[in-house]
């Protein structure tokens, strides 16, 4: 509980680093592609989206260290606004982040991004790797109407069974508890159940609260609020056509394959 709540404090001292930031600058993609036809659907991801290395440099972090910073930006090569509006979402967040670099500020030393396609869906995600809390950002977007879907409209599309989550959790408990000498991974019930309340709530809200009371709960309550909540999770789908759900782990944020 105690390691929760300290998960809290430092989300909300992210949140506010990141929303007290100044707006960065619109950027717009210089894509050439003419929209998309119904046979596009079927590309490869490799010509529908282009992870560029958009920084790539050597500086000095706030603590004095010389760091190389290397940032990676997913863009999807399709000339329509839903698009064009996905590929703003993460140019303006490593803008933000790259002139933090500037400021000496920024502790953020790579961007990991990559993108799937599955069934005219492509999925794009950014990995923000740093010391302290991280983040993985998700975007699933839908190239027949050109416009980002949701976690519900995604496992509504798929007809996913949320019990499902449930078992792969259990599943890498039990495993995660038979490696005695090994650390084990940052995955359990309760993790969930913290990032589905930290995604819900904002930080100023009675998120603690909250958080408190579901943890006083017994495992197969808190097994029911995940399954009655699961849309609240950021989710998508793998190359090999898997579910991938993303919760917060000891620090960063993890991801969960469920086979």
């Amino acid at each position: 509980m105690k390691k929760l709540l300290m998960m809290w404090i430092a989300s909300v001292i992210v949140l506010f680093v990141l929303v007290s930031c100044e707006e960065s600058k619109e950027v717009t993609n210089t894509t050439k592609t003419e929209g998309t036809e119904a046979g596009d659907q079927k590309k490869d991801i490799k010509d529908l989206v282009t992870i560029k290395e958009e920084v790539n440099i050597e500086d000095f972090s706030p603590n004095g260290d010389k760091v190389k910073y290397i940032y990676e930006v997913p863009i999807i090569n399709i000339d329509k606004p839903g698009a064009q509006k996905v590929n703003d979402l993460f140019l303006k967040l490593e803008k933000d982040m790259e002139r933090r670099i500037g400021d000496g500020q920024n502790l953020t030393l790579f961007v990991k991004s990559k993108a799937f396609v599955n069934d005219g869906l492509i999925s794009v995600v950014m990995e923000i790797q740093k010391p302290g809390p991280g983040g993985i950002y998700v975007v699933n977007y839908d190239i027949e109407n050109d416009k980002e879907i949701t976690t519900k409209e995604l496992l509504e599309k798929y007809k996913f069974d949320p019990q499902k989550l449930i078992a792969e959790i259990n599943r890498q408990v039990k495993i995660n508890e038979s490696k005695l000498e090994e650390e084990p991974a940052s995955i359990s019930i309760d993790l969930f159940v913290y990032t589905v309340i930290t995604n819900m709530y904002n930080p100023n809200d009675d998120s603690l609260k909250k958080l408190e009371e579901i943890q006083n709960k017994t495992k197969e309550e808190k097994e029911r609020y995940i399954i009655e909540n699961i849309d609240k999770l950021k989710a998508y789908i793998n190359k090999d056509g898997k579910f991938v759900f993303i919760h917060s782990g000891m620090l960063v944020d993890e991801e969960l394959v469920v086979e």
